[in-house]
């Protein structure tokens, strides 16, 4: 059985500080969504937060961290369990690779 999107109530959402991750972070908050925004411009992520959470009245964290960083799973998820949040949805929208092969960037 799927939810509903307005049935969740928080989102994780990766490269968050700018394009498709901005635009998805905005659009989950304008859902009333609260958030966890993750890149690695704190200033930039912090702005964006301030932002959506005063036009939205949402809860929106900020974490910064280098995903591009070999096994940054587990800081993550670390920094994430400290702020009490329950993620229901991922947007994992930073960087791009290929499993396996020799091409990343984050």
């Amino acid at each position: 059985m799927t939810k509903a999107l307005g049935s969740y109530r928080t989102a994780l959402i990766t490269g968050a500080s700018s394009g498709i991750g901005e635009a998805f972070a905005e659009a989950l908050a304008r859902q009333g969504m609260d958030l966890i925004l993750v890149a690695r411009s704190q200033e930039r992520l912090e702005e964006i937060a301030g932002r959506l959470a005063l036009t939205y009245d949402r809860r929106v964290e900020v974490i910064s961290a280098d995903l591009s960083k070999s096994t940054p799973g587990a800081a993550l998820l670390k920094k994430v369990q400290a702020l009490e949040m329950e993620v229901d949805v991922l947007v994992n929208n930073a960087g791009f690779g290929m499993a396996g092969g020799n091409f990343h960037q984050g």
